[in-house]
């Protein structure tokens, strides 16, 4: 196969050829993570949400990987950095698909507060936080909307006009505003300028609270503080000492 990267990221490589594309995963990645990756975007696709049907679960050379129909295209993250004088368009664009994928329901989904439980159980954090940590999840309203769990600009292609929402391997059923809180800790990190405008323009399209996302945040930086991304680690910490007693 003669294959050209098209991104690379920590745990898969995509690449494209002329018609097809493949998400390769890394060497050791759990073979049960990638079966189950590939059931949620099933499952998602099967509620009418756009997604990159995955055609085939294979390997490559040793390696996992799904093979896909190519969508030639854009993701909002490019097309902000082309385009910064259209940043706001893009920011409200992202809210727009955000807030539509929360419209669904999918039983068949993980439990988002039962996977932030297991994550904040596995945590280094003291046992005294995980606890004050755990009752604030506990105490948080009941929902099964379903929630994309990594919702970046990244991970929105535009292609021909339609948009494509792209790794559902952290997908769940749960609290739209955690989702929320989840994207906005990565724009904090990698679009810090925009992280703001972007969590007002989903509180003023849902008419949430910021304070009400905001009280998610601690939570879901604990729930990814185990995973140890050096790029990450030291704002999760920052965002988790504020947990209010």
């Amino acid at each position: 196969m003669n294959l050209e990267i098209r991104n690379e990221r920590r745990n898969n490589t995509i690449y494209t050829d002329d018609n097809t594309m493949y998400k390769i995963f890394k060497k050791g990645y759990s073979k049960n993570d990638v079966f189950m990756e590939s059931f949620i975007t099933t499952y998602v696709e099967s509620l009418g949400i756009k997604v990159v049907s995955i055609e085939e679960v294979t390997q490559i050379d040793g390696q996992w990987a799904f093979k896909s129909n190519r969508h030639p295209g854009k993701t909002l993250f490019e097309l902000i950095n082309e385009n910064p004088e259209k940043t706001d368009e893009y920011l409200n664009q992202l809210v727009e698909i955000q807030t539509s994928i929360h419209k669904y329901k999918c039983p068949e989904l993980p439990i988002q507060r039962q996977k932030f439980t297991d994550y904040i159980n596995i945590s280094n954090l003291d046992s005294s936080l995980k606890i004050d940590l755990q009752e604030m999840l506990n105490s948080s309203p009941k929902h099964k909307k379903v929630c994309h769990g990594n919702f970046t600009p990244h991970n929105v292609l535009i292609s021909d006009g339609e948009v494509y929402i792209l790794d559902w391997n952290h997908a769940t059923q749960g609290n739209a505003s955690a989702d929320v809180a989840r994207t906005y800790l990565w724009m904090k990190l990698y679009m810090p300028n925009f992280a703001d405008s972007y969590l007002e323009k989903f509180c003023e399209k849902t008419n949430t609270s910021s304070r009400y996302v905001k009280n998610w945040i601690p939570i879901v930086a604990a729930s990814r503080i185990h995973k140890n991304n050096p790029e990450e680690i030291r704002l999760l910490r920052d965002e988790i000492s504020v947990v209010e007693y």
